[in-house]
């Protein structure tokens, strides 16, 4: 058995994923979430690095689909694959 203390050191700030360019498109990433996500599947918490993907147990088709009907214009598989920060702002008004 190993003993001691574990997590971060006294004074040591851990940073587990970074969220600064979610909440500066706060609004887009948000209305692109109510687009992709059920009601019970809007995550708490969002990633710079989260995809579509990682919010959303929808299929690619059904993805590309909700997305086409919301926004107006159509996205690829590719698209789906961006950080959502990113696609969101790409699907600004």
């Amino acid at each position: 058995m190993v003993a001691g203390r574990f997590g971060p050191k006294r004074g040591v700030r851990t940073v587990l994923a970074n969220d600064e360019n979610v909440q500066r498109h706060r609004a887009e990433v948000e209305r692109l979430l109510r687009v992709v996500c059920e009601d019970d599947e809007v995550p708490w918490f969002v990633s710079d690095e989260a995809t579509v993907f990682d919010v959303s147990t929808a299929s690619e088709v059904d993805l590309m689909q909700r997305i086409a009907t919301a926004f107006g214009e159509s996205v690829t598989a590719h698209d789906l694959r961006l950080p959502l920060w990113r696609l969101a702002t790409r699907l600004r008004p």
